[in-house]
């Protein structure tokens, strides 16, 4: 439960504006640094292609040894270890980052060593909820609850957390992937909000799992 507690907290902790210096922790989260292919898959038979949403290029990504497909932003990198370690603030941090030039945006992908079946997705849901509304008493919620992507089931959390100088708008989801917790956030700042809260629907949207 504490050890679940830490990454979740990380997870939304390392969208923070100004990065803080990295603190030491054990290592519980696998990291899986290769980008691998770029065609996407679906439980429906269904391949993901480029697509234009709000103004923003979003193309098929294959992750994680191939166990996730979703759409990126085409202008979105990989963070390099570097900027992770100093944006994300210990060793907890996700497997994967994609972010803008500045920053601001990312889209972060953890493949966690927690264990969880798909039958717990709705105990795991309350679970994160109160992790949340306990770390982050002053958020404004927008949607918590599971839903439905591509026919699979996912946790998933929508709020806007304080931040050193700005709000950071967070949409985190969840599943069970081969018995083991996969999350996938979208951050960005309460600025650029408006601007990509129609692209970031469409990525979470496009979030495809082969177990």
């Amino acid at each position: 439960m504490q050890r679940f507690t830490i990454i979740l907290f990380v997870f939304v902790a390392g969208c923070r504006e100004q990065p803080d210096a990295p603190t030491a922790a054990t290592p519980q989260v696998q990291r899986v640094d290769e980008v691998v292919g770029t065609e996407g898959h679906s439980a429906n038979g269904l391949q993901l292609s480029e697509t234009i949403v709000g103004g923003v290029v979003l193309k098929p990504n294959v992750v994680i040894d191939g166990k996730l497909s979703l759409l990126l932003p085409e202008d979105f990198s990989e963070m390099d270890e570097e900027r992770l370690k100093l944006k994300y603030p210990n060793e907890l941090r996700p497997t994967l980052v994609f972010t803008n030039e500045s920053a601001a945006i990312n889209v972060a992908i953890n493949y966690t060593t927690k264990r969880m079946r798909r039958s717990e997705i709705g105990a795991f849901h309350k679970q994160m909820e109160g992790t949340y509304r306990k770390f982050h008493p002053t958020a404004t919620w927008f949607h918590s609850g599971v839903v439905d992507i591509d026919g699979r089931n996912w946790i998933k959390l929508d709020l806007r957390t304080p931040a050193s100088d700005t709000e950071i708008r967070n949409i985190m989801v969840g599943t069970s992937v081969k018995g083991r917790l996969l999350l996938v956030s979208f951050n960005v700042t309460k600025q650029l909000e408006d601007q990509w809260l129609e692209a970031a629907a469409a990525i979470i949207q496009s979030l495809r799992v082969r177990d």
